[in-house]
């Protein structure tokens, strides 16, 4: 004689917003490593109606060297979280020492290949690898960023393709930027164009500030900007010493 089912407790789930904050705080580092020569910060700003679509994050590379990362998914699809966790960890396969633009190669066809037809939910993601007196950039799709001088001068960095996933057996470049003592890089994932330039004016006027307190600058300031308590950003920040 079979045992009588047991009552399971009704279960209510989880909203598909919080699911993807506790997978992103669950993806974000915990500490931000070091690179010699710079100073460095970085963060994400996350909100309890925000969408759980940008994050920051560090990989190493096969040579030694750290790189660091800033995504976001722009389009509407499947929970956000769940498509930068796939691109974090293609990234963290692919990175096994050669070219930045083999990275976003090959990561970038590994998500088109699981690509579900019909959505049009792609991966932006900029990669900042420090190095001697300058560093490397290289970005599918958009994510606005560039090198502020001390003196004021300003150098955008581009983009090099479209967003990881898009486009399979896209060729992505790179780019070297020099920096000098003082320099900074900002790079900021979640907004538009405007307040990345809004962003990088505060910035030019909290030289003296450390790199971790420009990063919360900039995260108070878009709070300000955004009253609707809706917009989530990536910020990662380098100074050269």
């Amino acid at each position: 004689m079979s045992e009588p089912n047991p009552t399971l407790p009704k279960v209510t789930p989880a909203p598909a917003d919080a699911i993807g904050h506790r997978m992103l705080k669950d993806m974000l580092p915990h500490v931000v490593p070091g690179a010699a020569g710079f100073d460095i910060a970085a963060g994400t700003m996350l909100e309890e109606r925000g969408g759980a679509n940008t994050l920051w994050d560090t990989i190493p590379l096969g040579d030694g060297r750290t790189a660091f990362l800033v995504m976001e998914v722009k389009v509407p699809g499947y929970p956000p979280a769940h498509v930068l966790g796939m691109a974090r960890a293609a990234l963290r396969a692919a990175a096994d020492g050669r070219s930045l633009a083999s990275l976003l190669e090959r990561v970038n066809a590994a998500l088109a290949g699981v690509h579900a037809k019909g959505i049009d939910q792609f991966v932006d993601c900029a990669v900042v690898v420090p190095g001697d007196g300058m560093v490397e950039w290289a970005c599918a799709g958009r994510i606005p960023a560039g090198v502020l001088g001390r003196d004021g001068t300003f150098q955008p960095l581009g983009s090099h393709g479209p967003p990881l996933g898009m486009m399979d057996g896209f060729r992505y470049g790179t780019e070297e930027a020099v920096m000098v003592s003082g320099s900074s890089l900002l790079v900021l994932a979640g907004g538009s164009v405007g307040l990345f330039r809004g962003a990088a004016d505060l910035v030019a006027e909290v030289q003296e500030k450390t790199a971790g307190e420009v990063v919360s600058i900039v995260h108070r300031a878009v709070r300000r900007a955004h009253t609707e308590a809706s917009r989530e950003v990536s910020v990662l920040f380098l100074r050269k010493h």
